[in-house]
């Protein structure tokens, strides 16, 4: 079985070049909904075989509240980015200016993953 570090990795790299990308060109094009799209995949993927794999499947820490959070925000950043290439009202321009903040609620549960950084997270909280 694939690790789910390898598909949550590829979100990473996926979901950060199509908001990044997209923010250098000031617009949404439909092959950087098609990254954004494998992206959000990877990341369902990836949290779907780290549930499989967990032994404890619902425990209330940061990383596992952050990552399921970030991944329906992830999803609705997704429909978000369906009307903006649709040209639907200002979606595309409410797009362009709240990705970077969607995606760093994102990033958040990503790093909080790394058990180092989750350590030094959850000291800084405390």
């Amino acid at each position: 079985m694939i690790s789910p570090l390898v598909f949550i990795s590829l979100a990473f790299i996926l979901y950060t070049f199509s908001i990044f990308y997209e923010r250098k060109i000031g617009h949404l094009e439909i092959w950087l909904v098609v990254v954004f799209t494998l992206g959000f995949l990877c990341d369902l993927v990836g949290t779907s075989l780290m549930f499989c794999l967990a032994q404890v499947k619902f425990r209330l820490v940061l990383h596992s509240i952050a990552g399921y959070t970030a991944l329906l925000i992830m999803f609705c950043h997704l429909v978000w980015a369906m009307l903006a290439i649709r040209k639907i009202k200002n979606f595309q321009y409410l797009f362009t200016r709240f990705s970077i903040y969607a995606w760093g609620i994102w990033l958040l549960a990503f790093v909080s993953g790394i058990p180092k950084v989750s350590l030094l997270i959850l000291s800084w909280l405390s």
